[in-house]
């Protein structure tokens, strides 16, 4: 064989294996992310027409009980108290993965009963938004409690990594005291300040006074003295805005 023909076949196999390494680089993450289980949960926000909340509620009540009781199309509605969508209802649905919107209730009685019983009270569908729960950032603490204080984050962009390690602190923090948190990735960015959902749960308005939570001394204590201050300045560096609200689980 002349010596050139060698060499471009020598290049060719190169070039190959190159190439079949690339593709595994890059197919690496997906196939690691396809691999992990994970719990995501679908929010759908609805207004109601006015004077119908309470026959709302009840049809709500009767379809969950129908097709949404329990496992991954388990279903609760909430009833946003505080903030700029105070008024409106957050339905939700999960822990599930994308693979199981595939065979989630729909055609047929599903959605006929929706139609028939709930639709005629809503005046108006606002966001359908998916929530992936970041294990590593969250503590579960499994309760009865029913309202929800949630901060919903807008990260500054490429500062993730920041939040995440801040984040990481925090969660030690809050599974030495036993108290739950749960932070949630935003799945589909809408570039509308919801990067990431902080949420604490709550039996009652008046936890919100308790003042036995010494998130300062606990944070230095763990981490050495000063490092809250400096956590903050953290904080203020990753953070673009941050919206609270409270939700009541009717």
């Amino acid at each position: 064989m002349p010596l050139h023909s060698v060499y471009k076949l020598k290049t060719l196999i190169i070039m190959k294996k190159l190439k079949t390494l690339l593709m595994a680089v890059i197919c690496l993450p997906f196939l690691m992310g396809a691999q992990e289980s994970y719990r995501m949960v679908e929010l759908s926000y609805m207004k109601v027409k006015p004077g119908m909340n309470a026959k709302f509620e009840a049809a709500i009540k009767a379809h969950n009980e129908k097709y949404h009781k329990e496992g991954k199309y388990g279903s609760a509605l909430y009833s946003i108290v505080t903030g700029n969508e105070a008024g409106w209802y957050v339905w939700t649905m999960g822990g599930l993965t994308f693979t199981d919107l595939d065979g989630r209730p729909a055609a047929g009685a599903h959605d006929d009963d929706w139609s028939k019983t709930i639709e005629p009270f809503i005046a108006e569908y606002g966001r359908v938004e998916y929530w992936r729960m970041n294990d590593k950032l969250s503590f579960r603490e499994e309760n009865d409690d029913k309202m929800l204080s949630i901060w919903w984050m807008d990260i500054t962009r490429g500062e993730y990594y920041r939040f995440k390690e801040f984040m990481l602190k925090v969660r030690a923090i809050h599974e030495k005291q036993s108290a739950g948190i749960s932070v949630y990735d935003n799945e589909f960015s809408q570039n509308d300040g919801r990067d990431v959902a902080i949420v604490w749960s709550m039996p009652n308005w008046a936890d919100m006074d308790k003042e036995d939570w010494k998130m300062q001394v606990e944070f230095d204590a763990m981490y050495g003295e000063g490092s809250w201050q400096l956590a903050l300045e953290e904080w203020k560096d990753v953070m673009e805005a941050m919206t609270q609200e409270i939700w009541k689980e009717l």
